[in-house]
């Protein structure tokens, strides 16, 4: 079994850069809202961080830790 790092790249790294909302995360990865939500939930993307009662947010930094593992496992399946 991989350690979290490597199939949650995102744990390790710090909460910083930008807060992305919800719909600035789907822009910038080409998936769905409800795809990103079950993926968080099922522990395979990062996890939205509550910045005020009714607002949610995704530290960039996070986002950019996910994009990298992704590209990472593709190229090691190849």
């Amino acid at each position: 079994m991989k350690p979290d790092s490597e199939t949650k790249p995102w744990t390790n790294v710090p909460a910083t850069g930008r807060l992305l909302r919800p719909n600035e995360v789907t822009r910038l990865t080409g998936l769905s809202k409800s795809q990103i939500y079950q993926m968080a939930k099922d522990g395979d993307f990062p996890p939205f961080i509550k910045v005020a009662k009714r607002a949610s947010a995704l530290p960039e930094a996070w986002l950019e830790a996910f994009v990298e593992g992704c590209a990472k496992s593709s190229q090691e399946a190849v």
